[in-house]
């Protein structure tokens, strides 16, 4: 039999502060909405494209999401698309999206940090960095900015080029 795959993985910016809830059980969920940019050459000139996804985190992950994210926050998120079906008010059906996050990497600077390397070391030292860490320069210690777009155009690979499996 086959197995299906359901594997998410994309790099955005929060649309607003993240909202930590908790269960009946006293489990903690943070929820925030991420959007991610999409640039490519259209017929009549540059297109850019937003697509707009729920995000879930659970337990010591949603702890430290509603700690240390903020509104424009930049995140890298691994998970799971999940849906949810229901009936509104007036019987018809709805679905949701979101994705239930197995890992998030912090891409800038904590909530209220300033940009000295003491307090990227101290953030550091504050969460599990093999899980929840930033991405920085490994000479300066310094957060990698924004990733940039690559234009395809001179960069055409050949068969030469491609590496065999």
């Amino acid at each position: 039999m086959a197995r299906d795959i359901n594997y998410f993985f994309g790099i955005g910016n929060l649309t607003k502060d993240p909202e930590l809830r908790y269960t009946p059980q006293g489990t903690p969920v943070c929820r925030f909405r991420m959007a991610m940019n999409r640039r490519y050459q259209g017929k009549s000139g540059p297109v850019e494209e937003v697509t707009y996804i729920t995000v879930a985190a659970w337990s010591k992950l949603a702890e430290l999401c509603a700690r240390y994210l903020h509104k424009g926050s930049r995140v890298a998120v691994v998970g799971a698309l999940r849906s949810s079906s229901w009936e509104d008010r007036n019987g018809g059906k709805r679905t949701s999206y979101e994705i239930r996050a197995e890992n998030i990497q912090f891409l800038s600077a904590p909530r209220g940090a300033a940009s000295s390397d003491q307090d990227i070391i101290d953030f550091s030292q504050d969460i599990d960095v093999e899980r929840f860490g930033t991405f920085s320069d490994e000479e300066s210690g310094e957060p990698l900015g924004d990733l940039e777009d690559i234009p395809l155009e001179g960069n055409e690979e050949t068969a030469d080029d491609i590496p065999p499996f």
